[in-house]
């Protein structure tokens, strides 16, 4: 049974990552917090689903209203139209998997479709290959990036090529391959599929947001380690900042915050945590590490009977109706 306790506990786990101090820890300690966030959010959502389709039949309310035979009470009307209440009392308790449902298949079109338009748009606008291998392609826009999805690119537009110079498209091109060699592509692939489950919970789009600023932020902190040359990264971010990620093309412009990531990467950013504080962030991480394992480990357990009863599921719960 679904104990307040635990309910409590998931909330906590929850709200936890908007109230913490992240923005002064690693970026890549802030990213796993911000992933672990997410994937708390999809199991709650996946388990309020459950929750609702197996303990919604058992109480008495929707009881009560299933043995209200629509055929019963309103014969006539059920003869010609044939209209019966119990496919709307289904409904009601599959909604919320339905709407999990629906909402990860448009996610999943969305990125099908996107994938295939930069495709075409690669394939009609590539004009020859540029440094690293990258791909030139004709555009107006600023543009330095590194597909989302599906075979490894990097894409350069000549716009880019015509106003960086050689050490920020150097530092351009190092913050794109620290995308790569980061992993941050299957990342961000899963953090969207998260998000999609759990699009319902208040929150969700924002702690998407923050774990795609931070992985900007790691890669900016590896393209710095590679060419030791903050500036030329800054100068370069803002000259791309007009061009913004999607889901299948992650830009040098990220997605908002712009004047942040100059703040880390030409003022030194915001002051950083202590040591402890960074330790502290990772206990968190490991925590929500924790709990995430223990909520897909329990999740069958919220559909086993109340009470050594049986389970009762909209299916069955007309069983009384005849």
């Amino acid at each position: 049974m679904f104990e307040p306790g635990i309910a409590s506990l998931l909330v906590a786990a929850v709200v936890l990552p908007h109230v913490l101090p992240l923005h002064r820890v690693a970026p890549s300690t802030a990213a796993i917090v911000w992933f672990l966030a997410l994937v708390i959010r999809a199991l709650v959502a996946i388990g309020a689903a459950i929750f609702v389709f197996v303990y919604l039949p058992q109480t008495g309310l929707f009881q009560a209203v299933t043995r209200w035979c629509l055929h019963e009470i309103l014969p006539l009307l059920t003869t010609h139209l044939g209209i019966s209440g119990h496919p709307l009392a289904h409904a009601a308790a599959l909604l919320p998997a339905l709407a999990l449902a629906a909402s990860l298949l448009w996610m999943l079109v969305g990125v099908g479709r996107a994938w295939l338009g930069l495709r075409r748009h690669l394939a009609r606008k590539a004009v020859g290959r540029g440094p690293r291998g990258s791909t030139i392609v004709e555009d107006e826009d600023v543009l330095v990036a590194v597909t989302g999805v599906g075979r490894t690119r990097l894409v350069v537009s000549q716009a880019a090529l015509g106003v960086m110079d050689e050490e920020e498209l150097e530092a351009s091109l190092a913050h794109e391959v620290g995308h790569v060699r980061r992993r941050h592509r299957p990342l961000l692939f899963v953090a969207s599929v998260l998000a999609a489950l759990g699009r319902l919970l208040p929150g969700t789009r924002s702690a998407e947001r923050e774990l795609a600023f931070n992985l900007e932020r790691d890669a900016d902190e590896y393209a710095v380690r590679e060419t030791g040359d903050p500036l030329a990264l800054a100068s370069a971010i803002c000259k791309a900042a007009g061009t913004p990620a999607t889901r299948t093309l992650t830009a040098l412009g990220g997605r908002g915050r712009v004047s942040l990531r100059l703040d880390y990467l030409v003022c030194g950013g915001r002051e950083r945590g202590s040591r402890a504080l960074e330790w502290g962030m990772r206990v968190v991480a490991l925590t929500l590490a924790t709990a995430a394992v223990g909520l897909a480990v329990t999740l069958p357990a919220w559909a086993a009977p109340v009470s050594g009863g049986s389970p009762t599921s909209a299916v069955d719960a007309h069983a009384g109706c005849h």
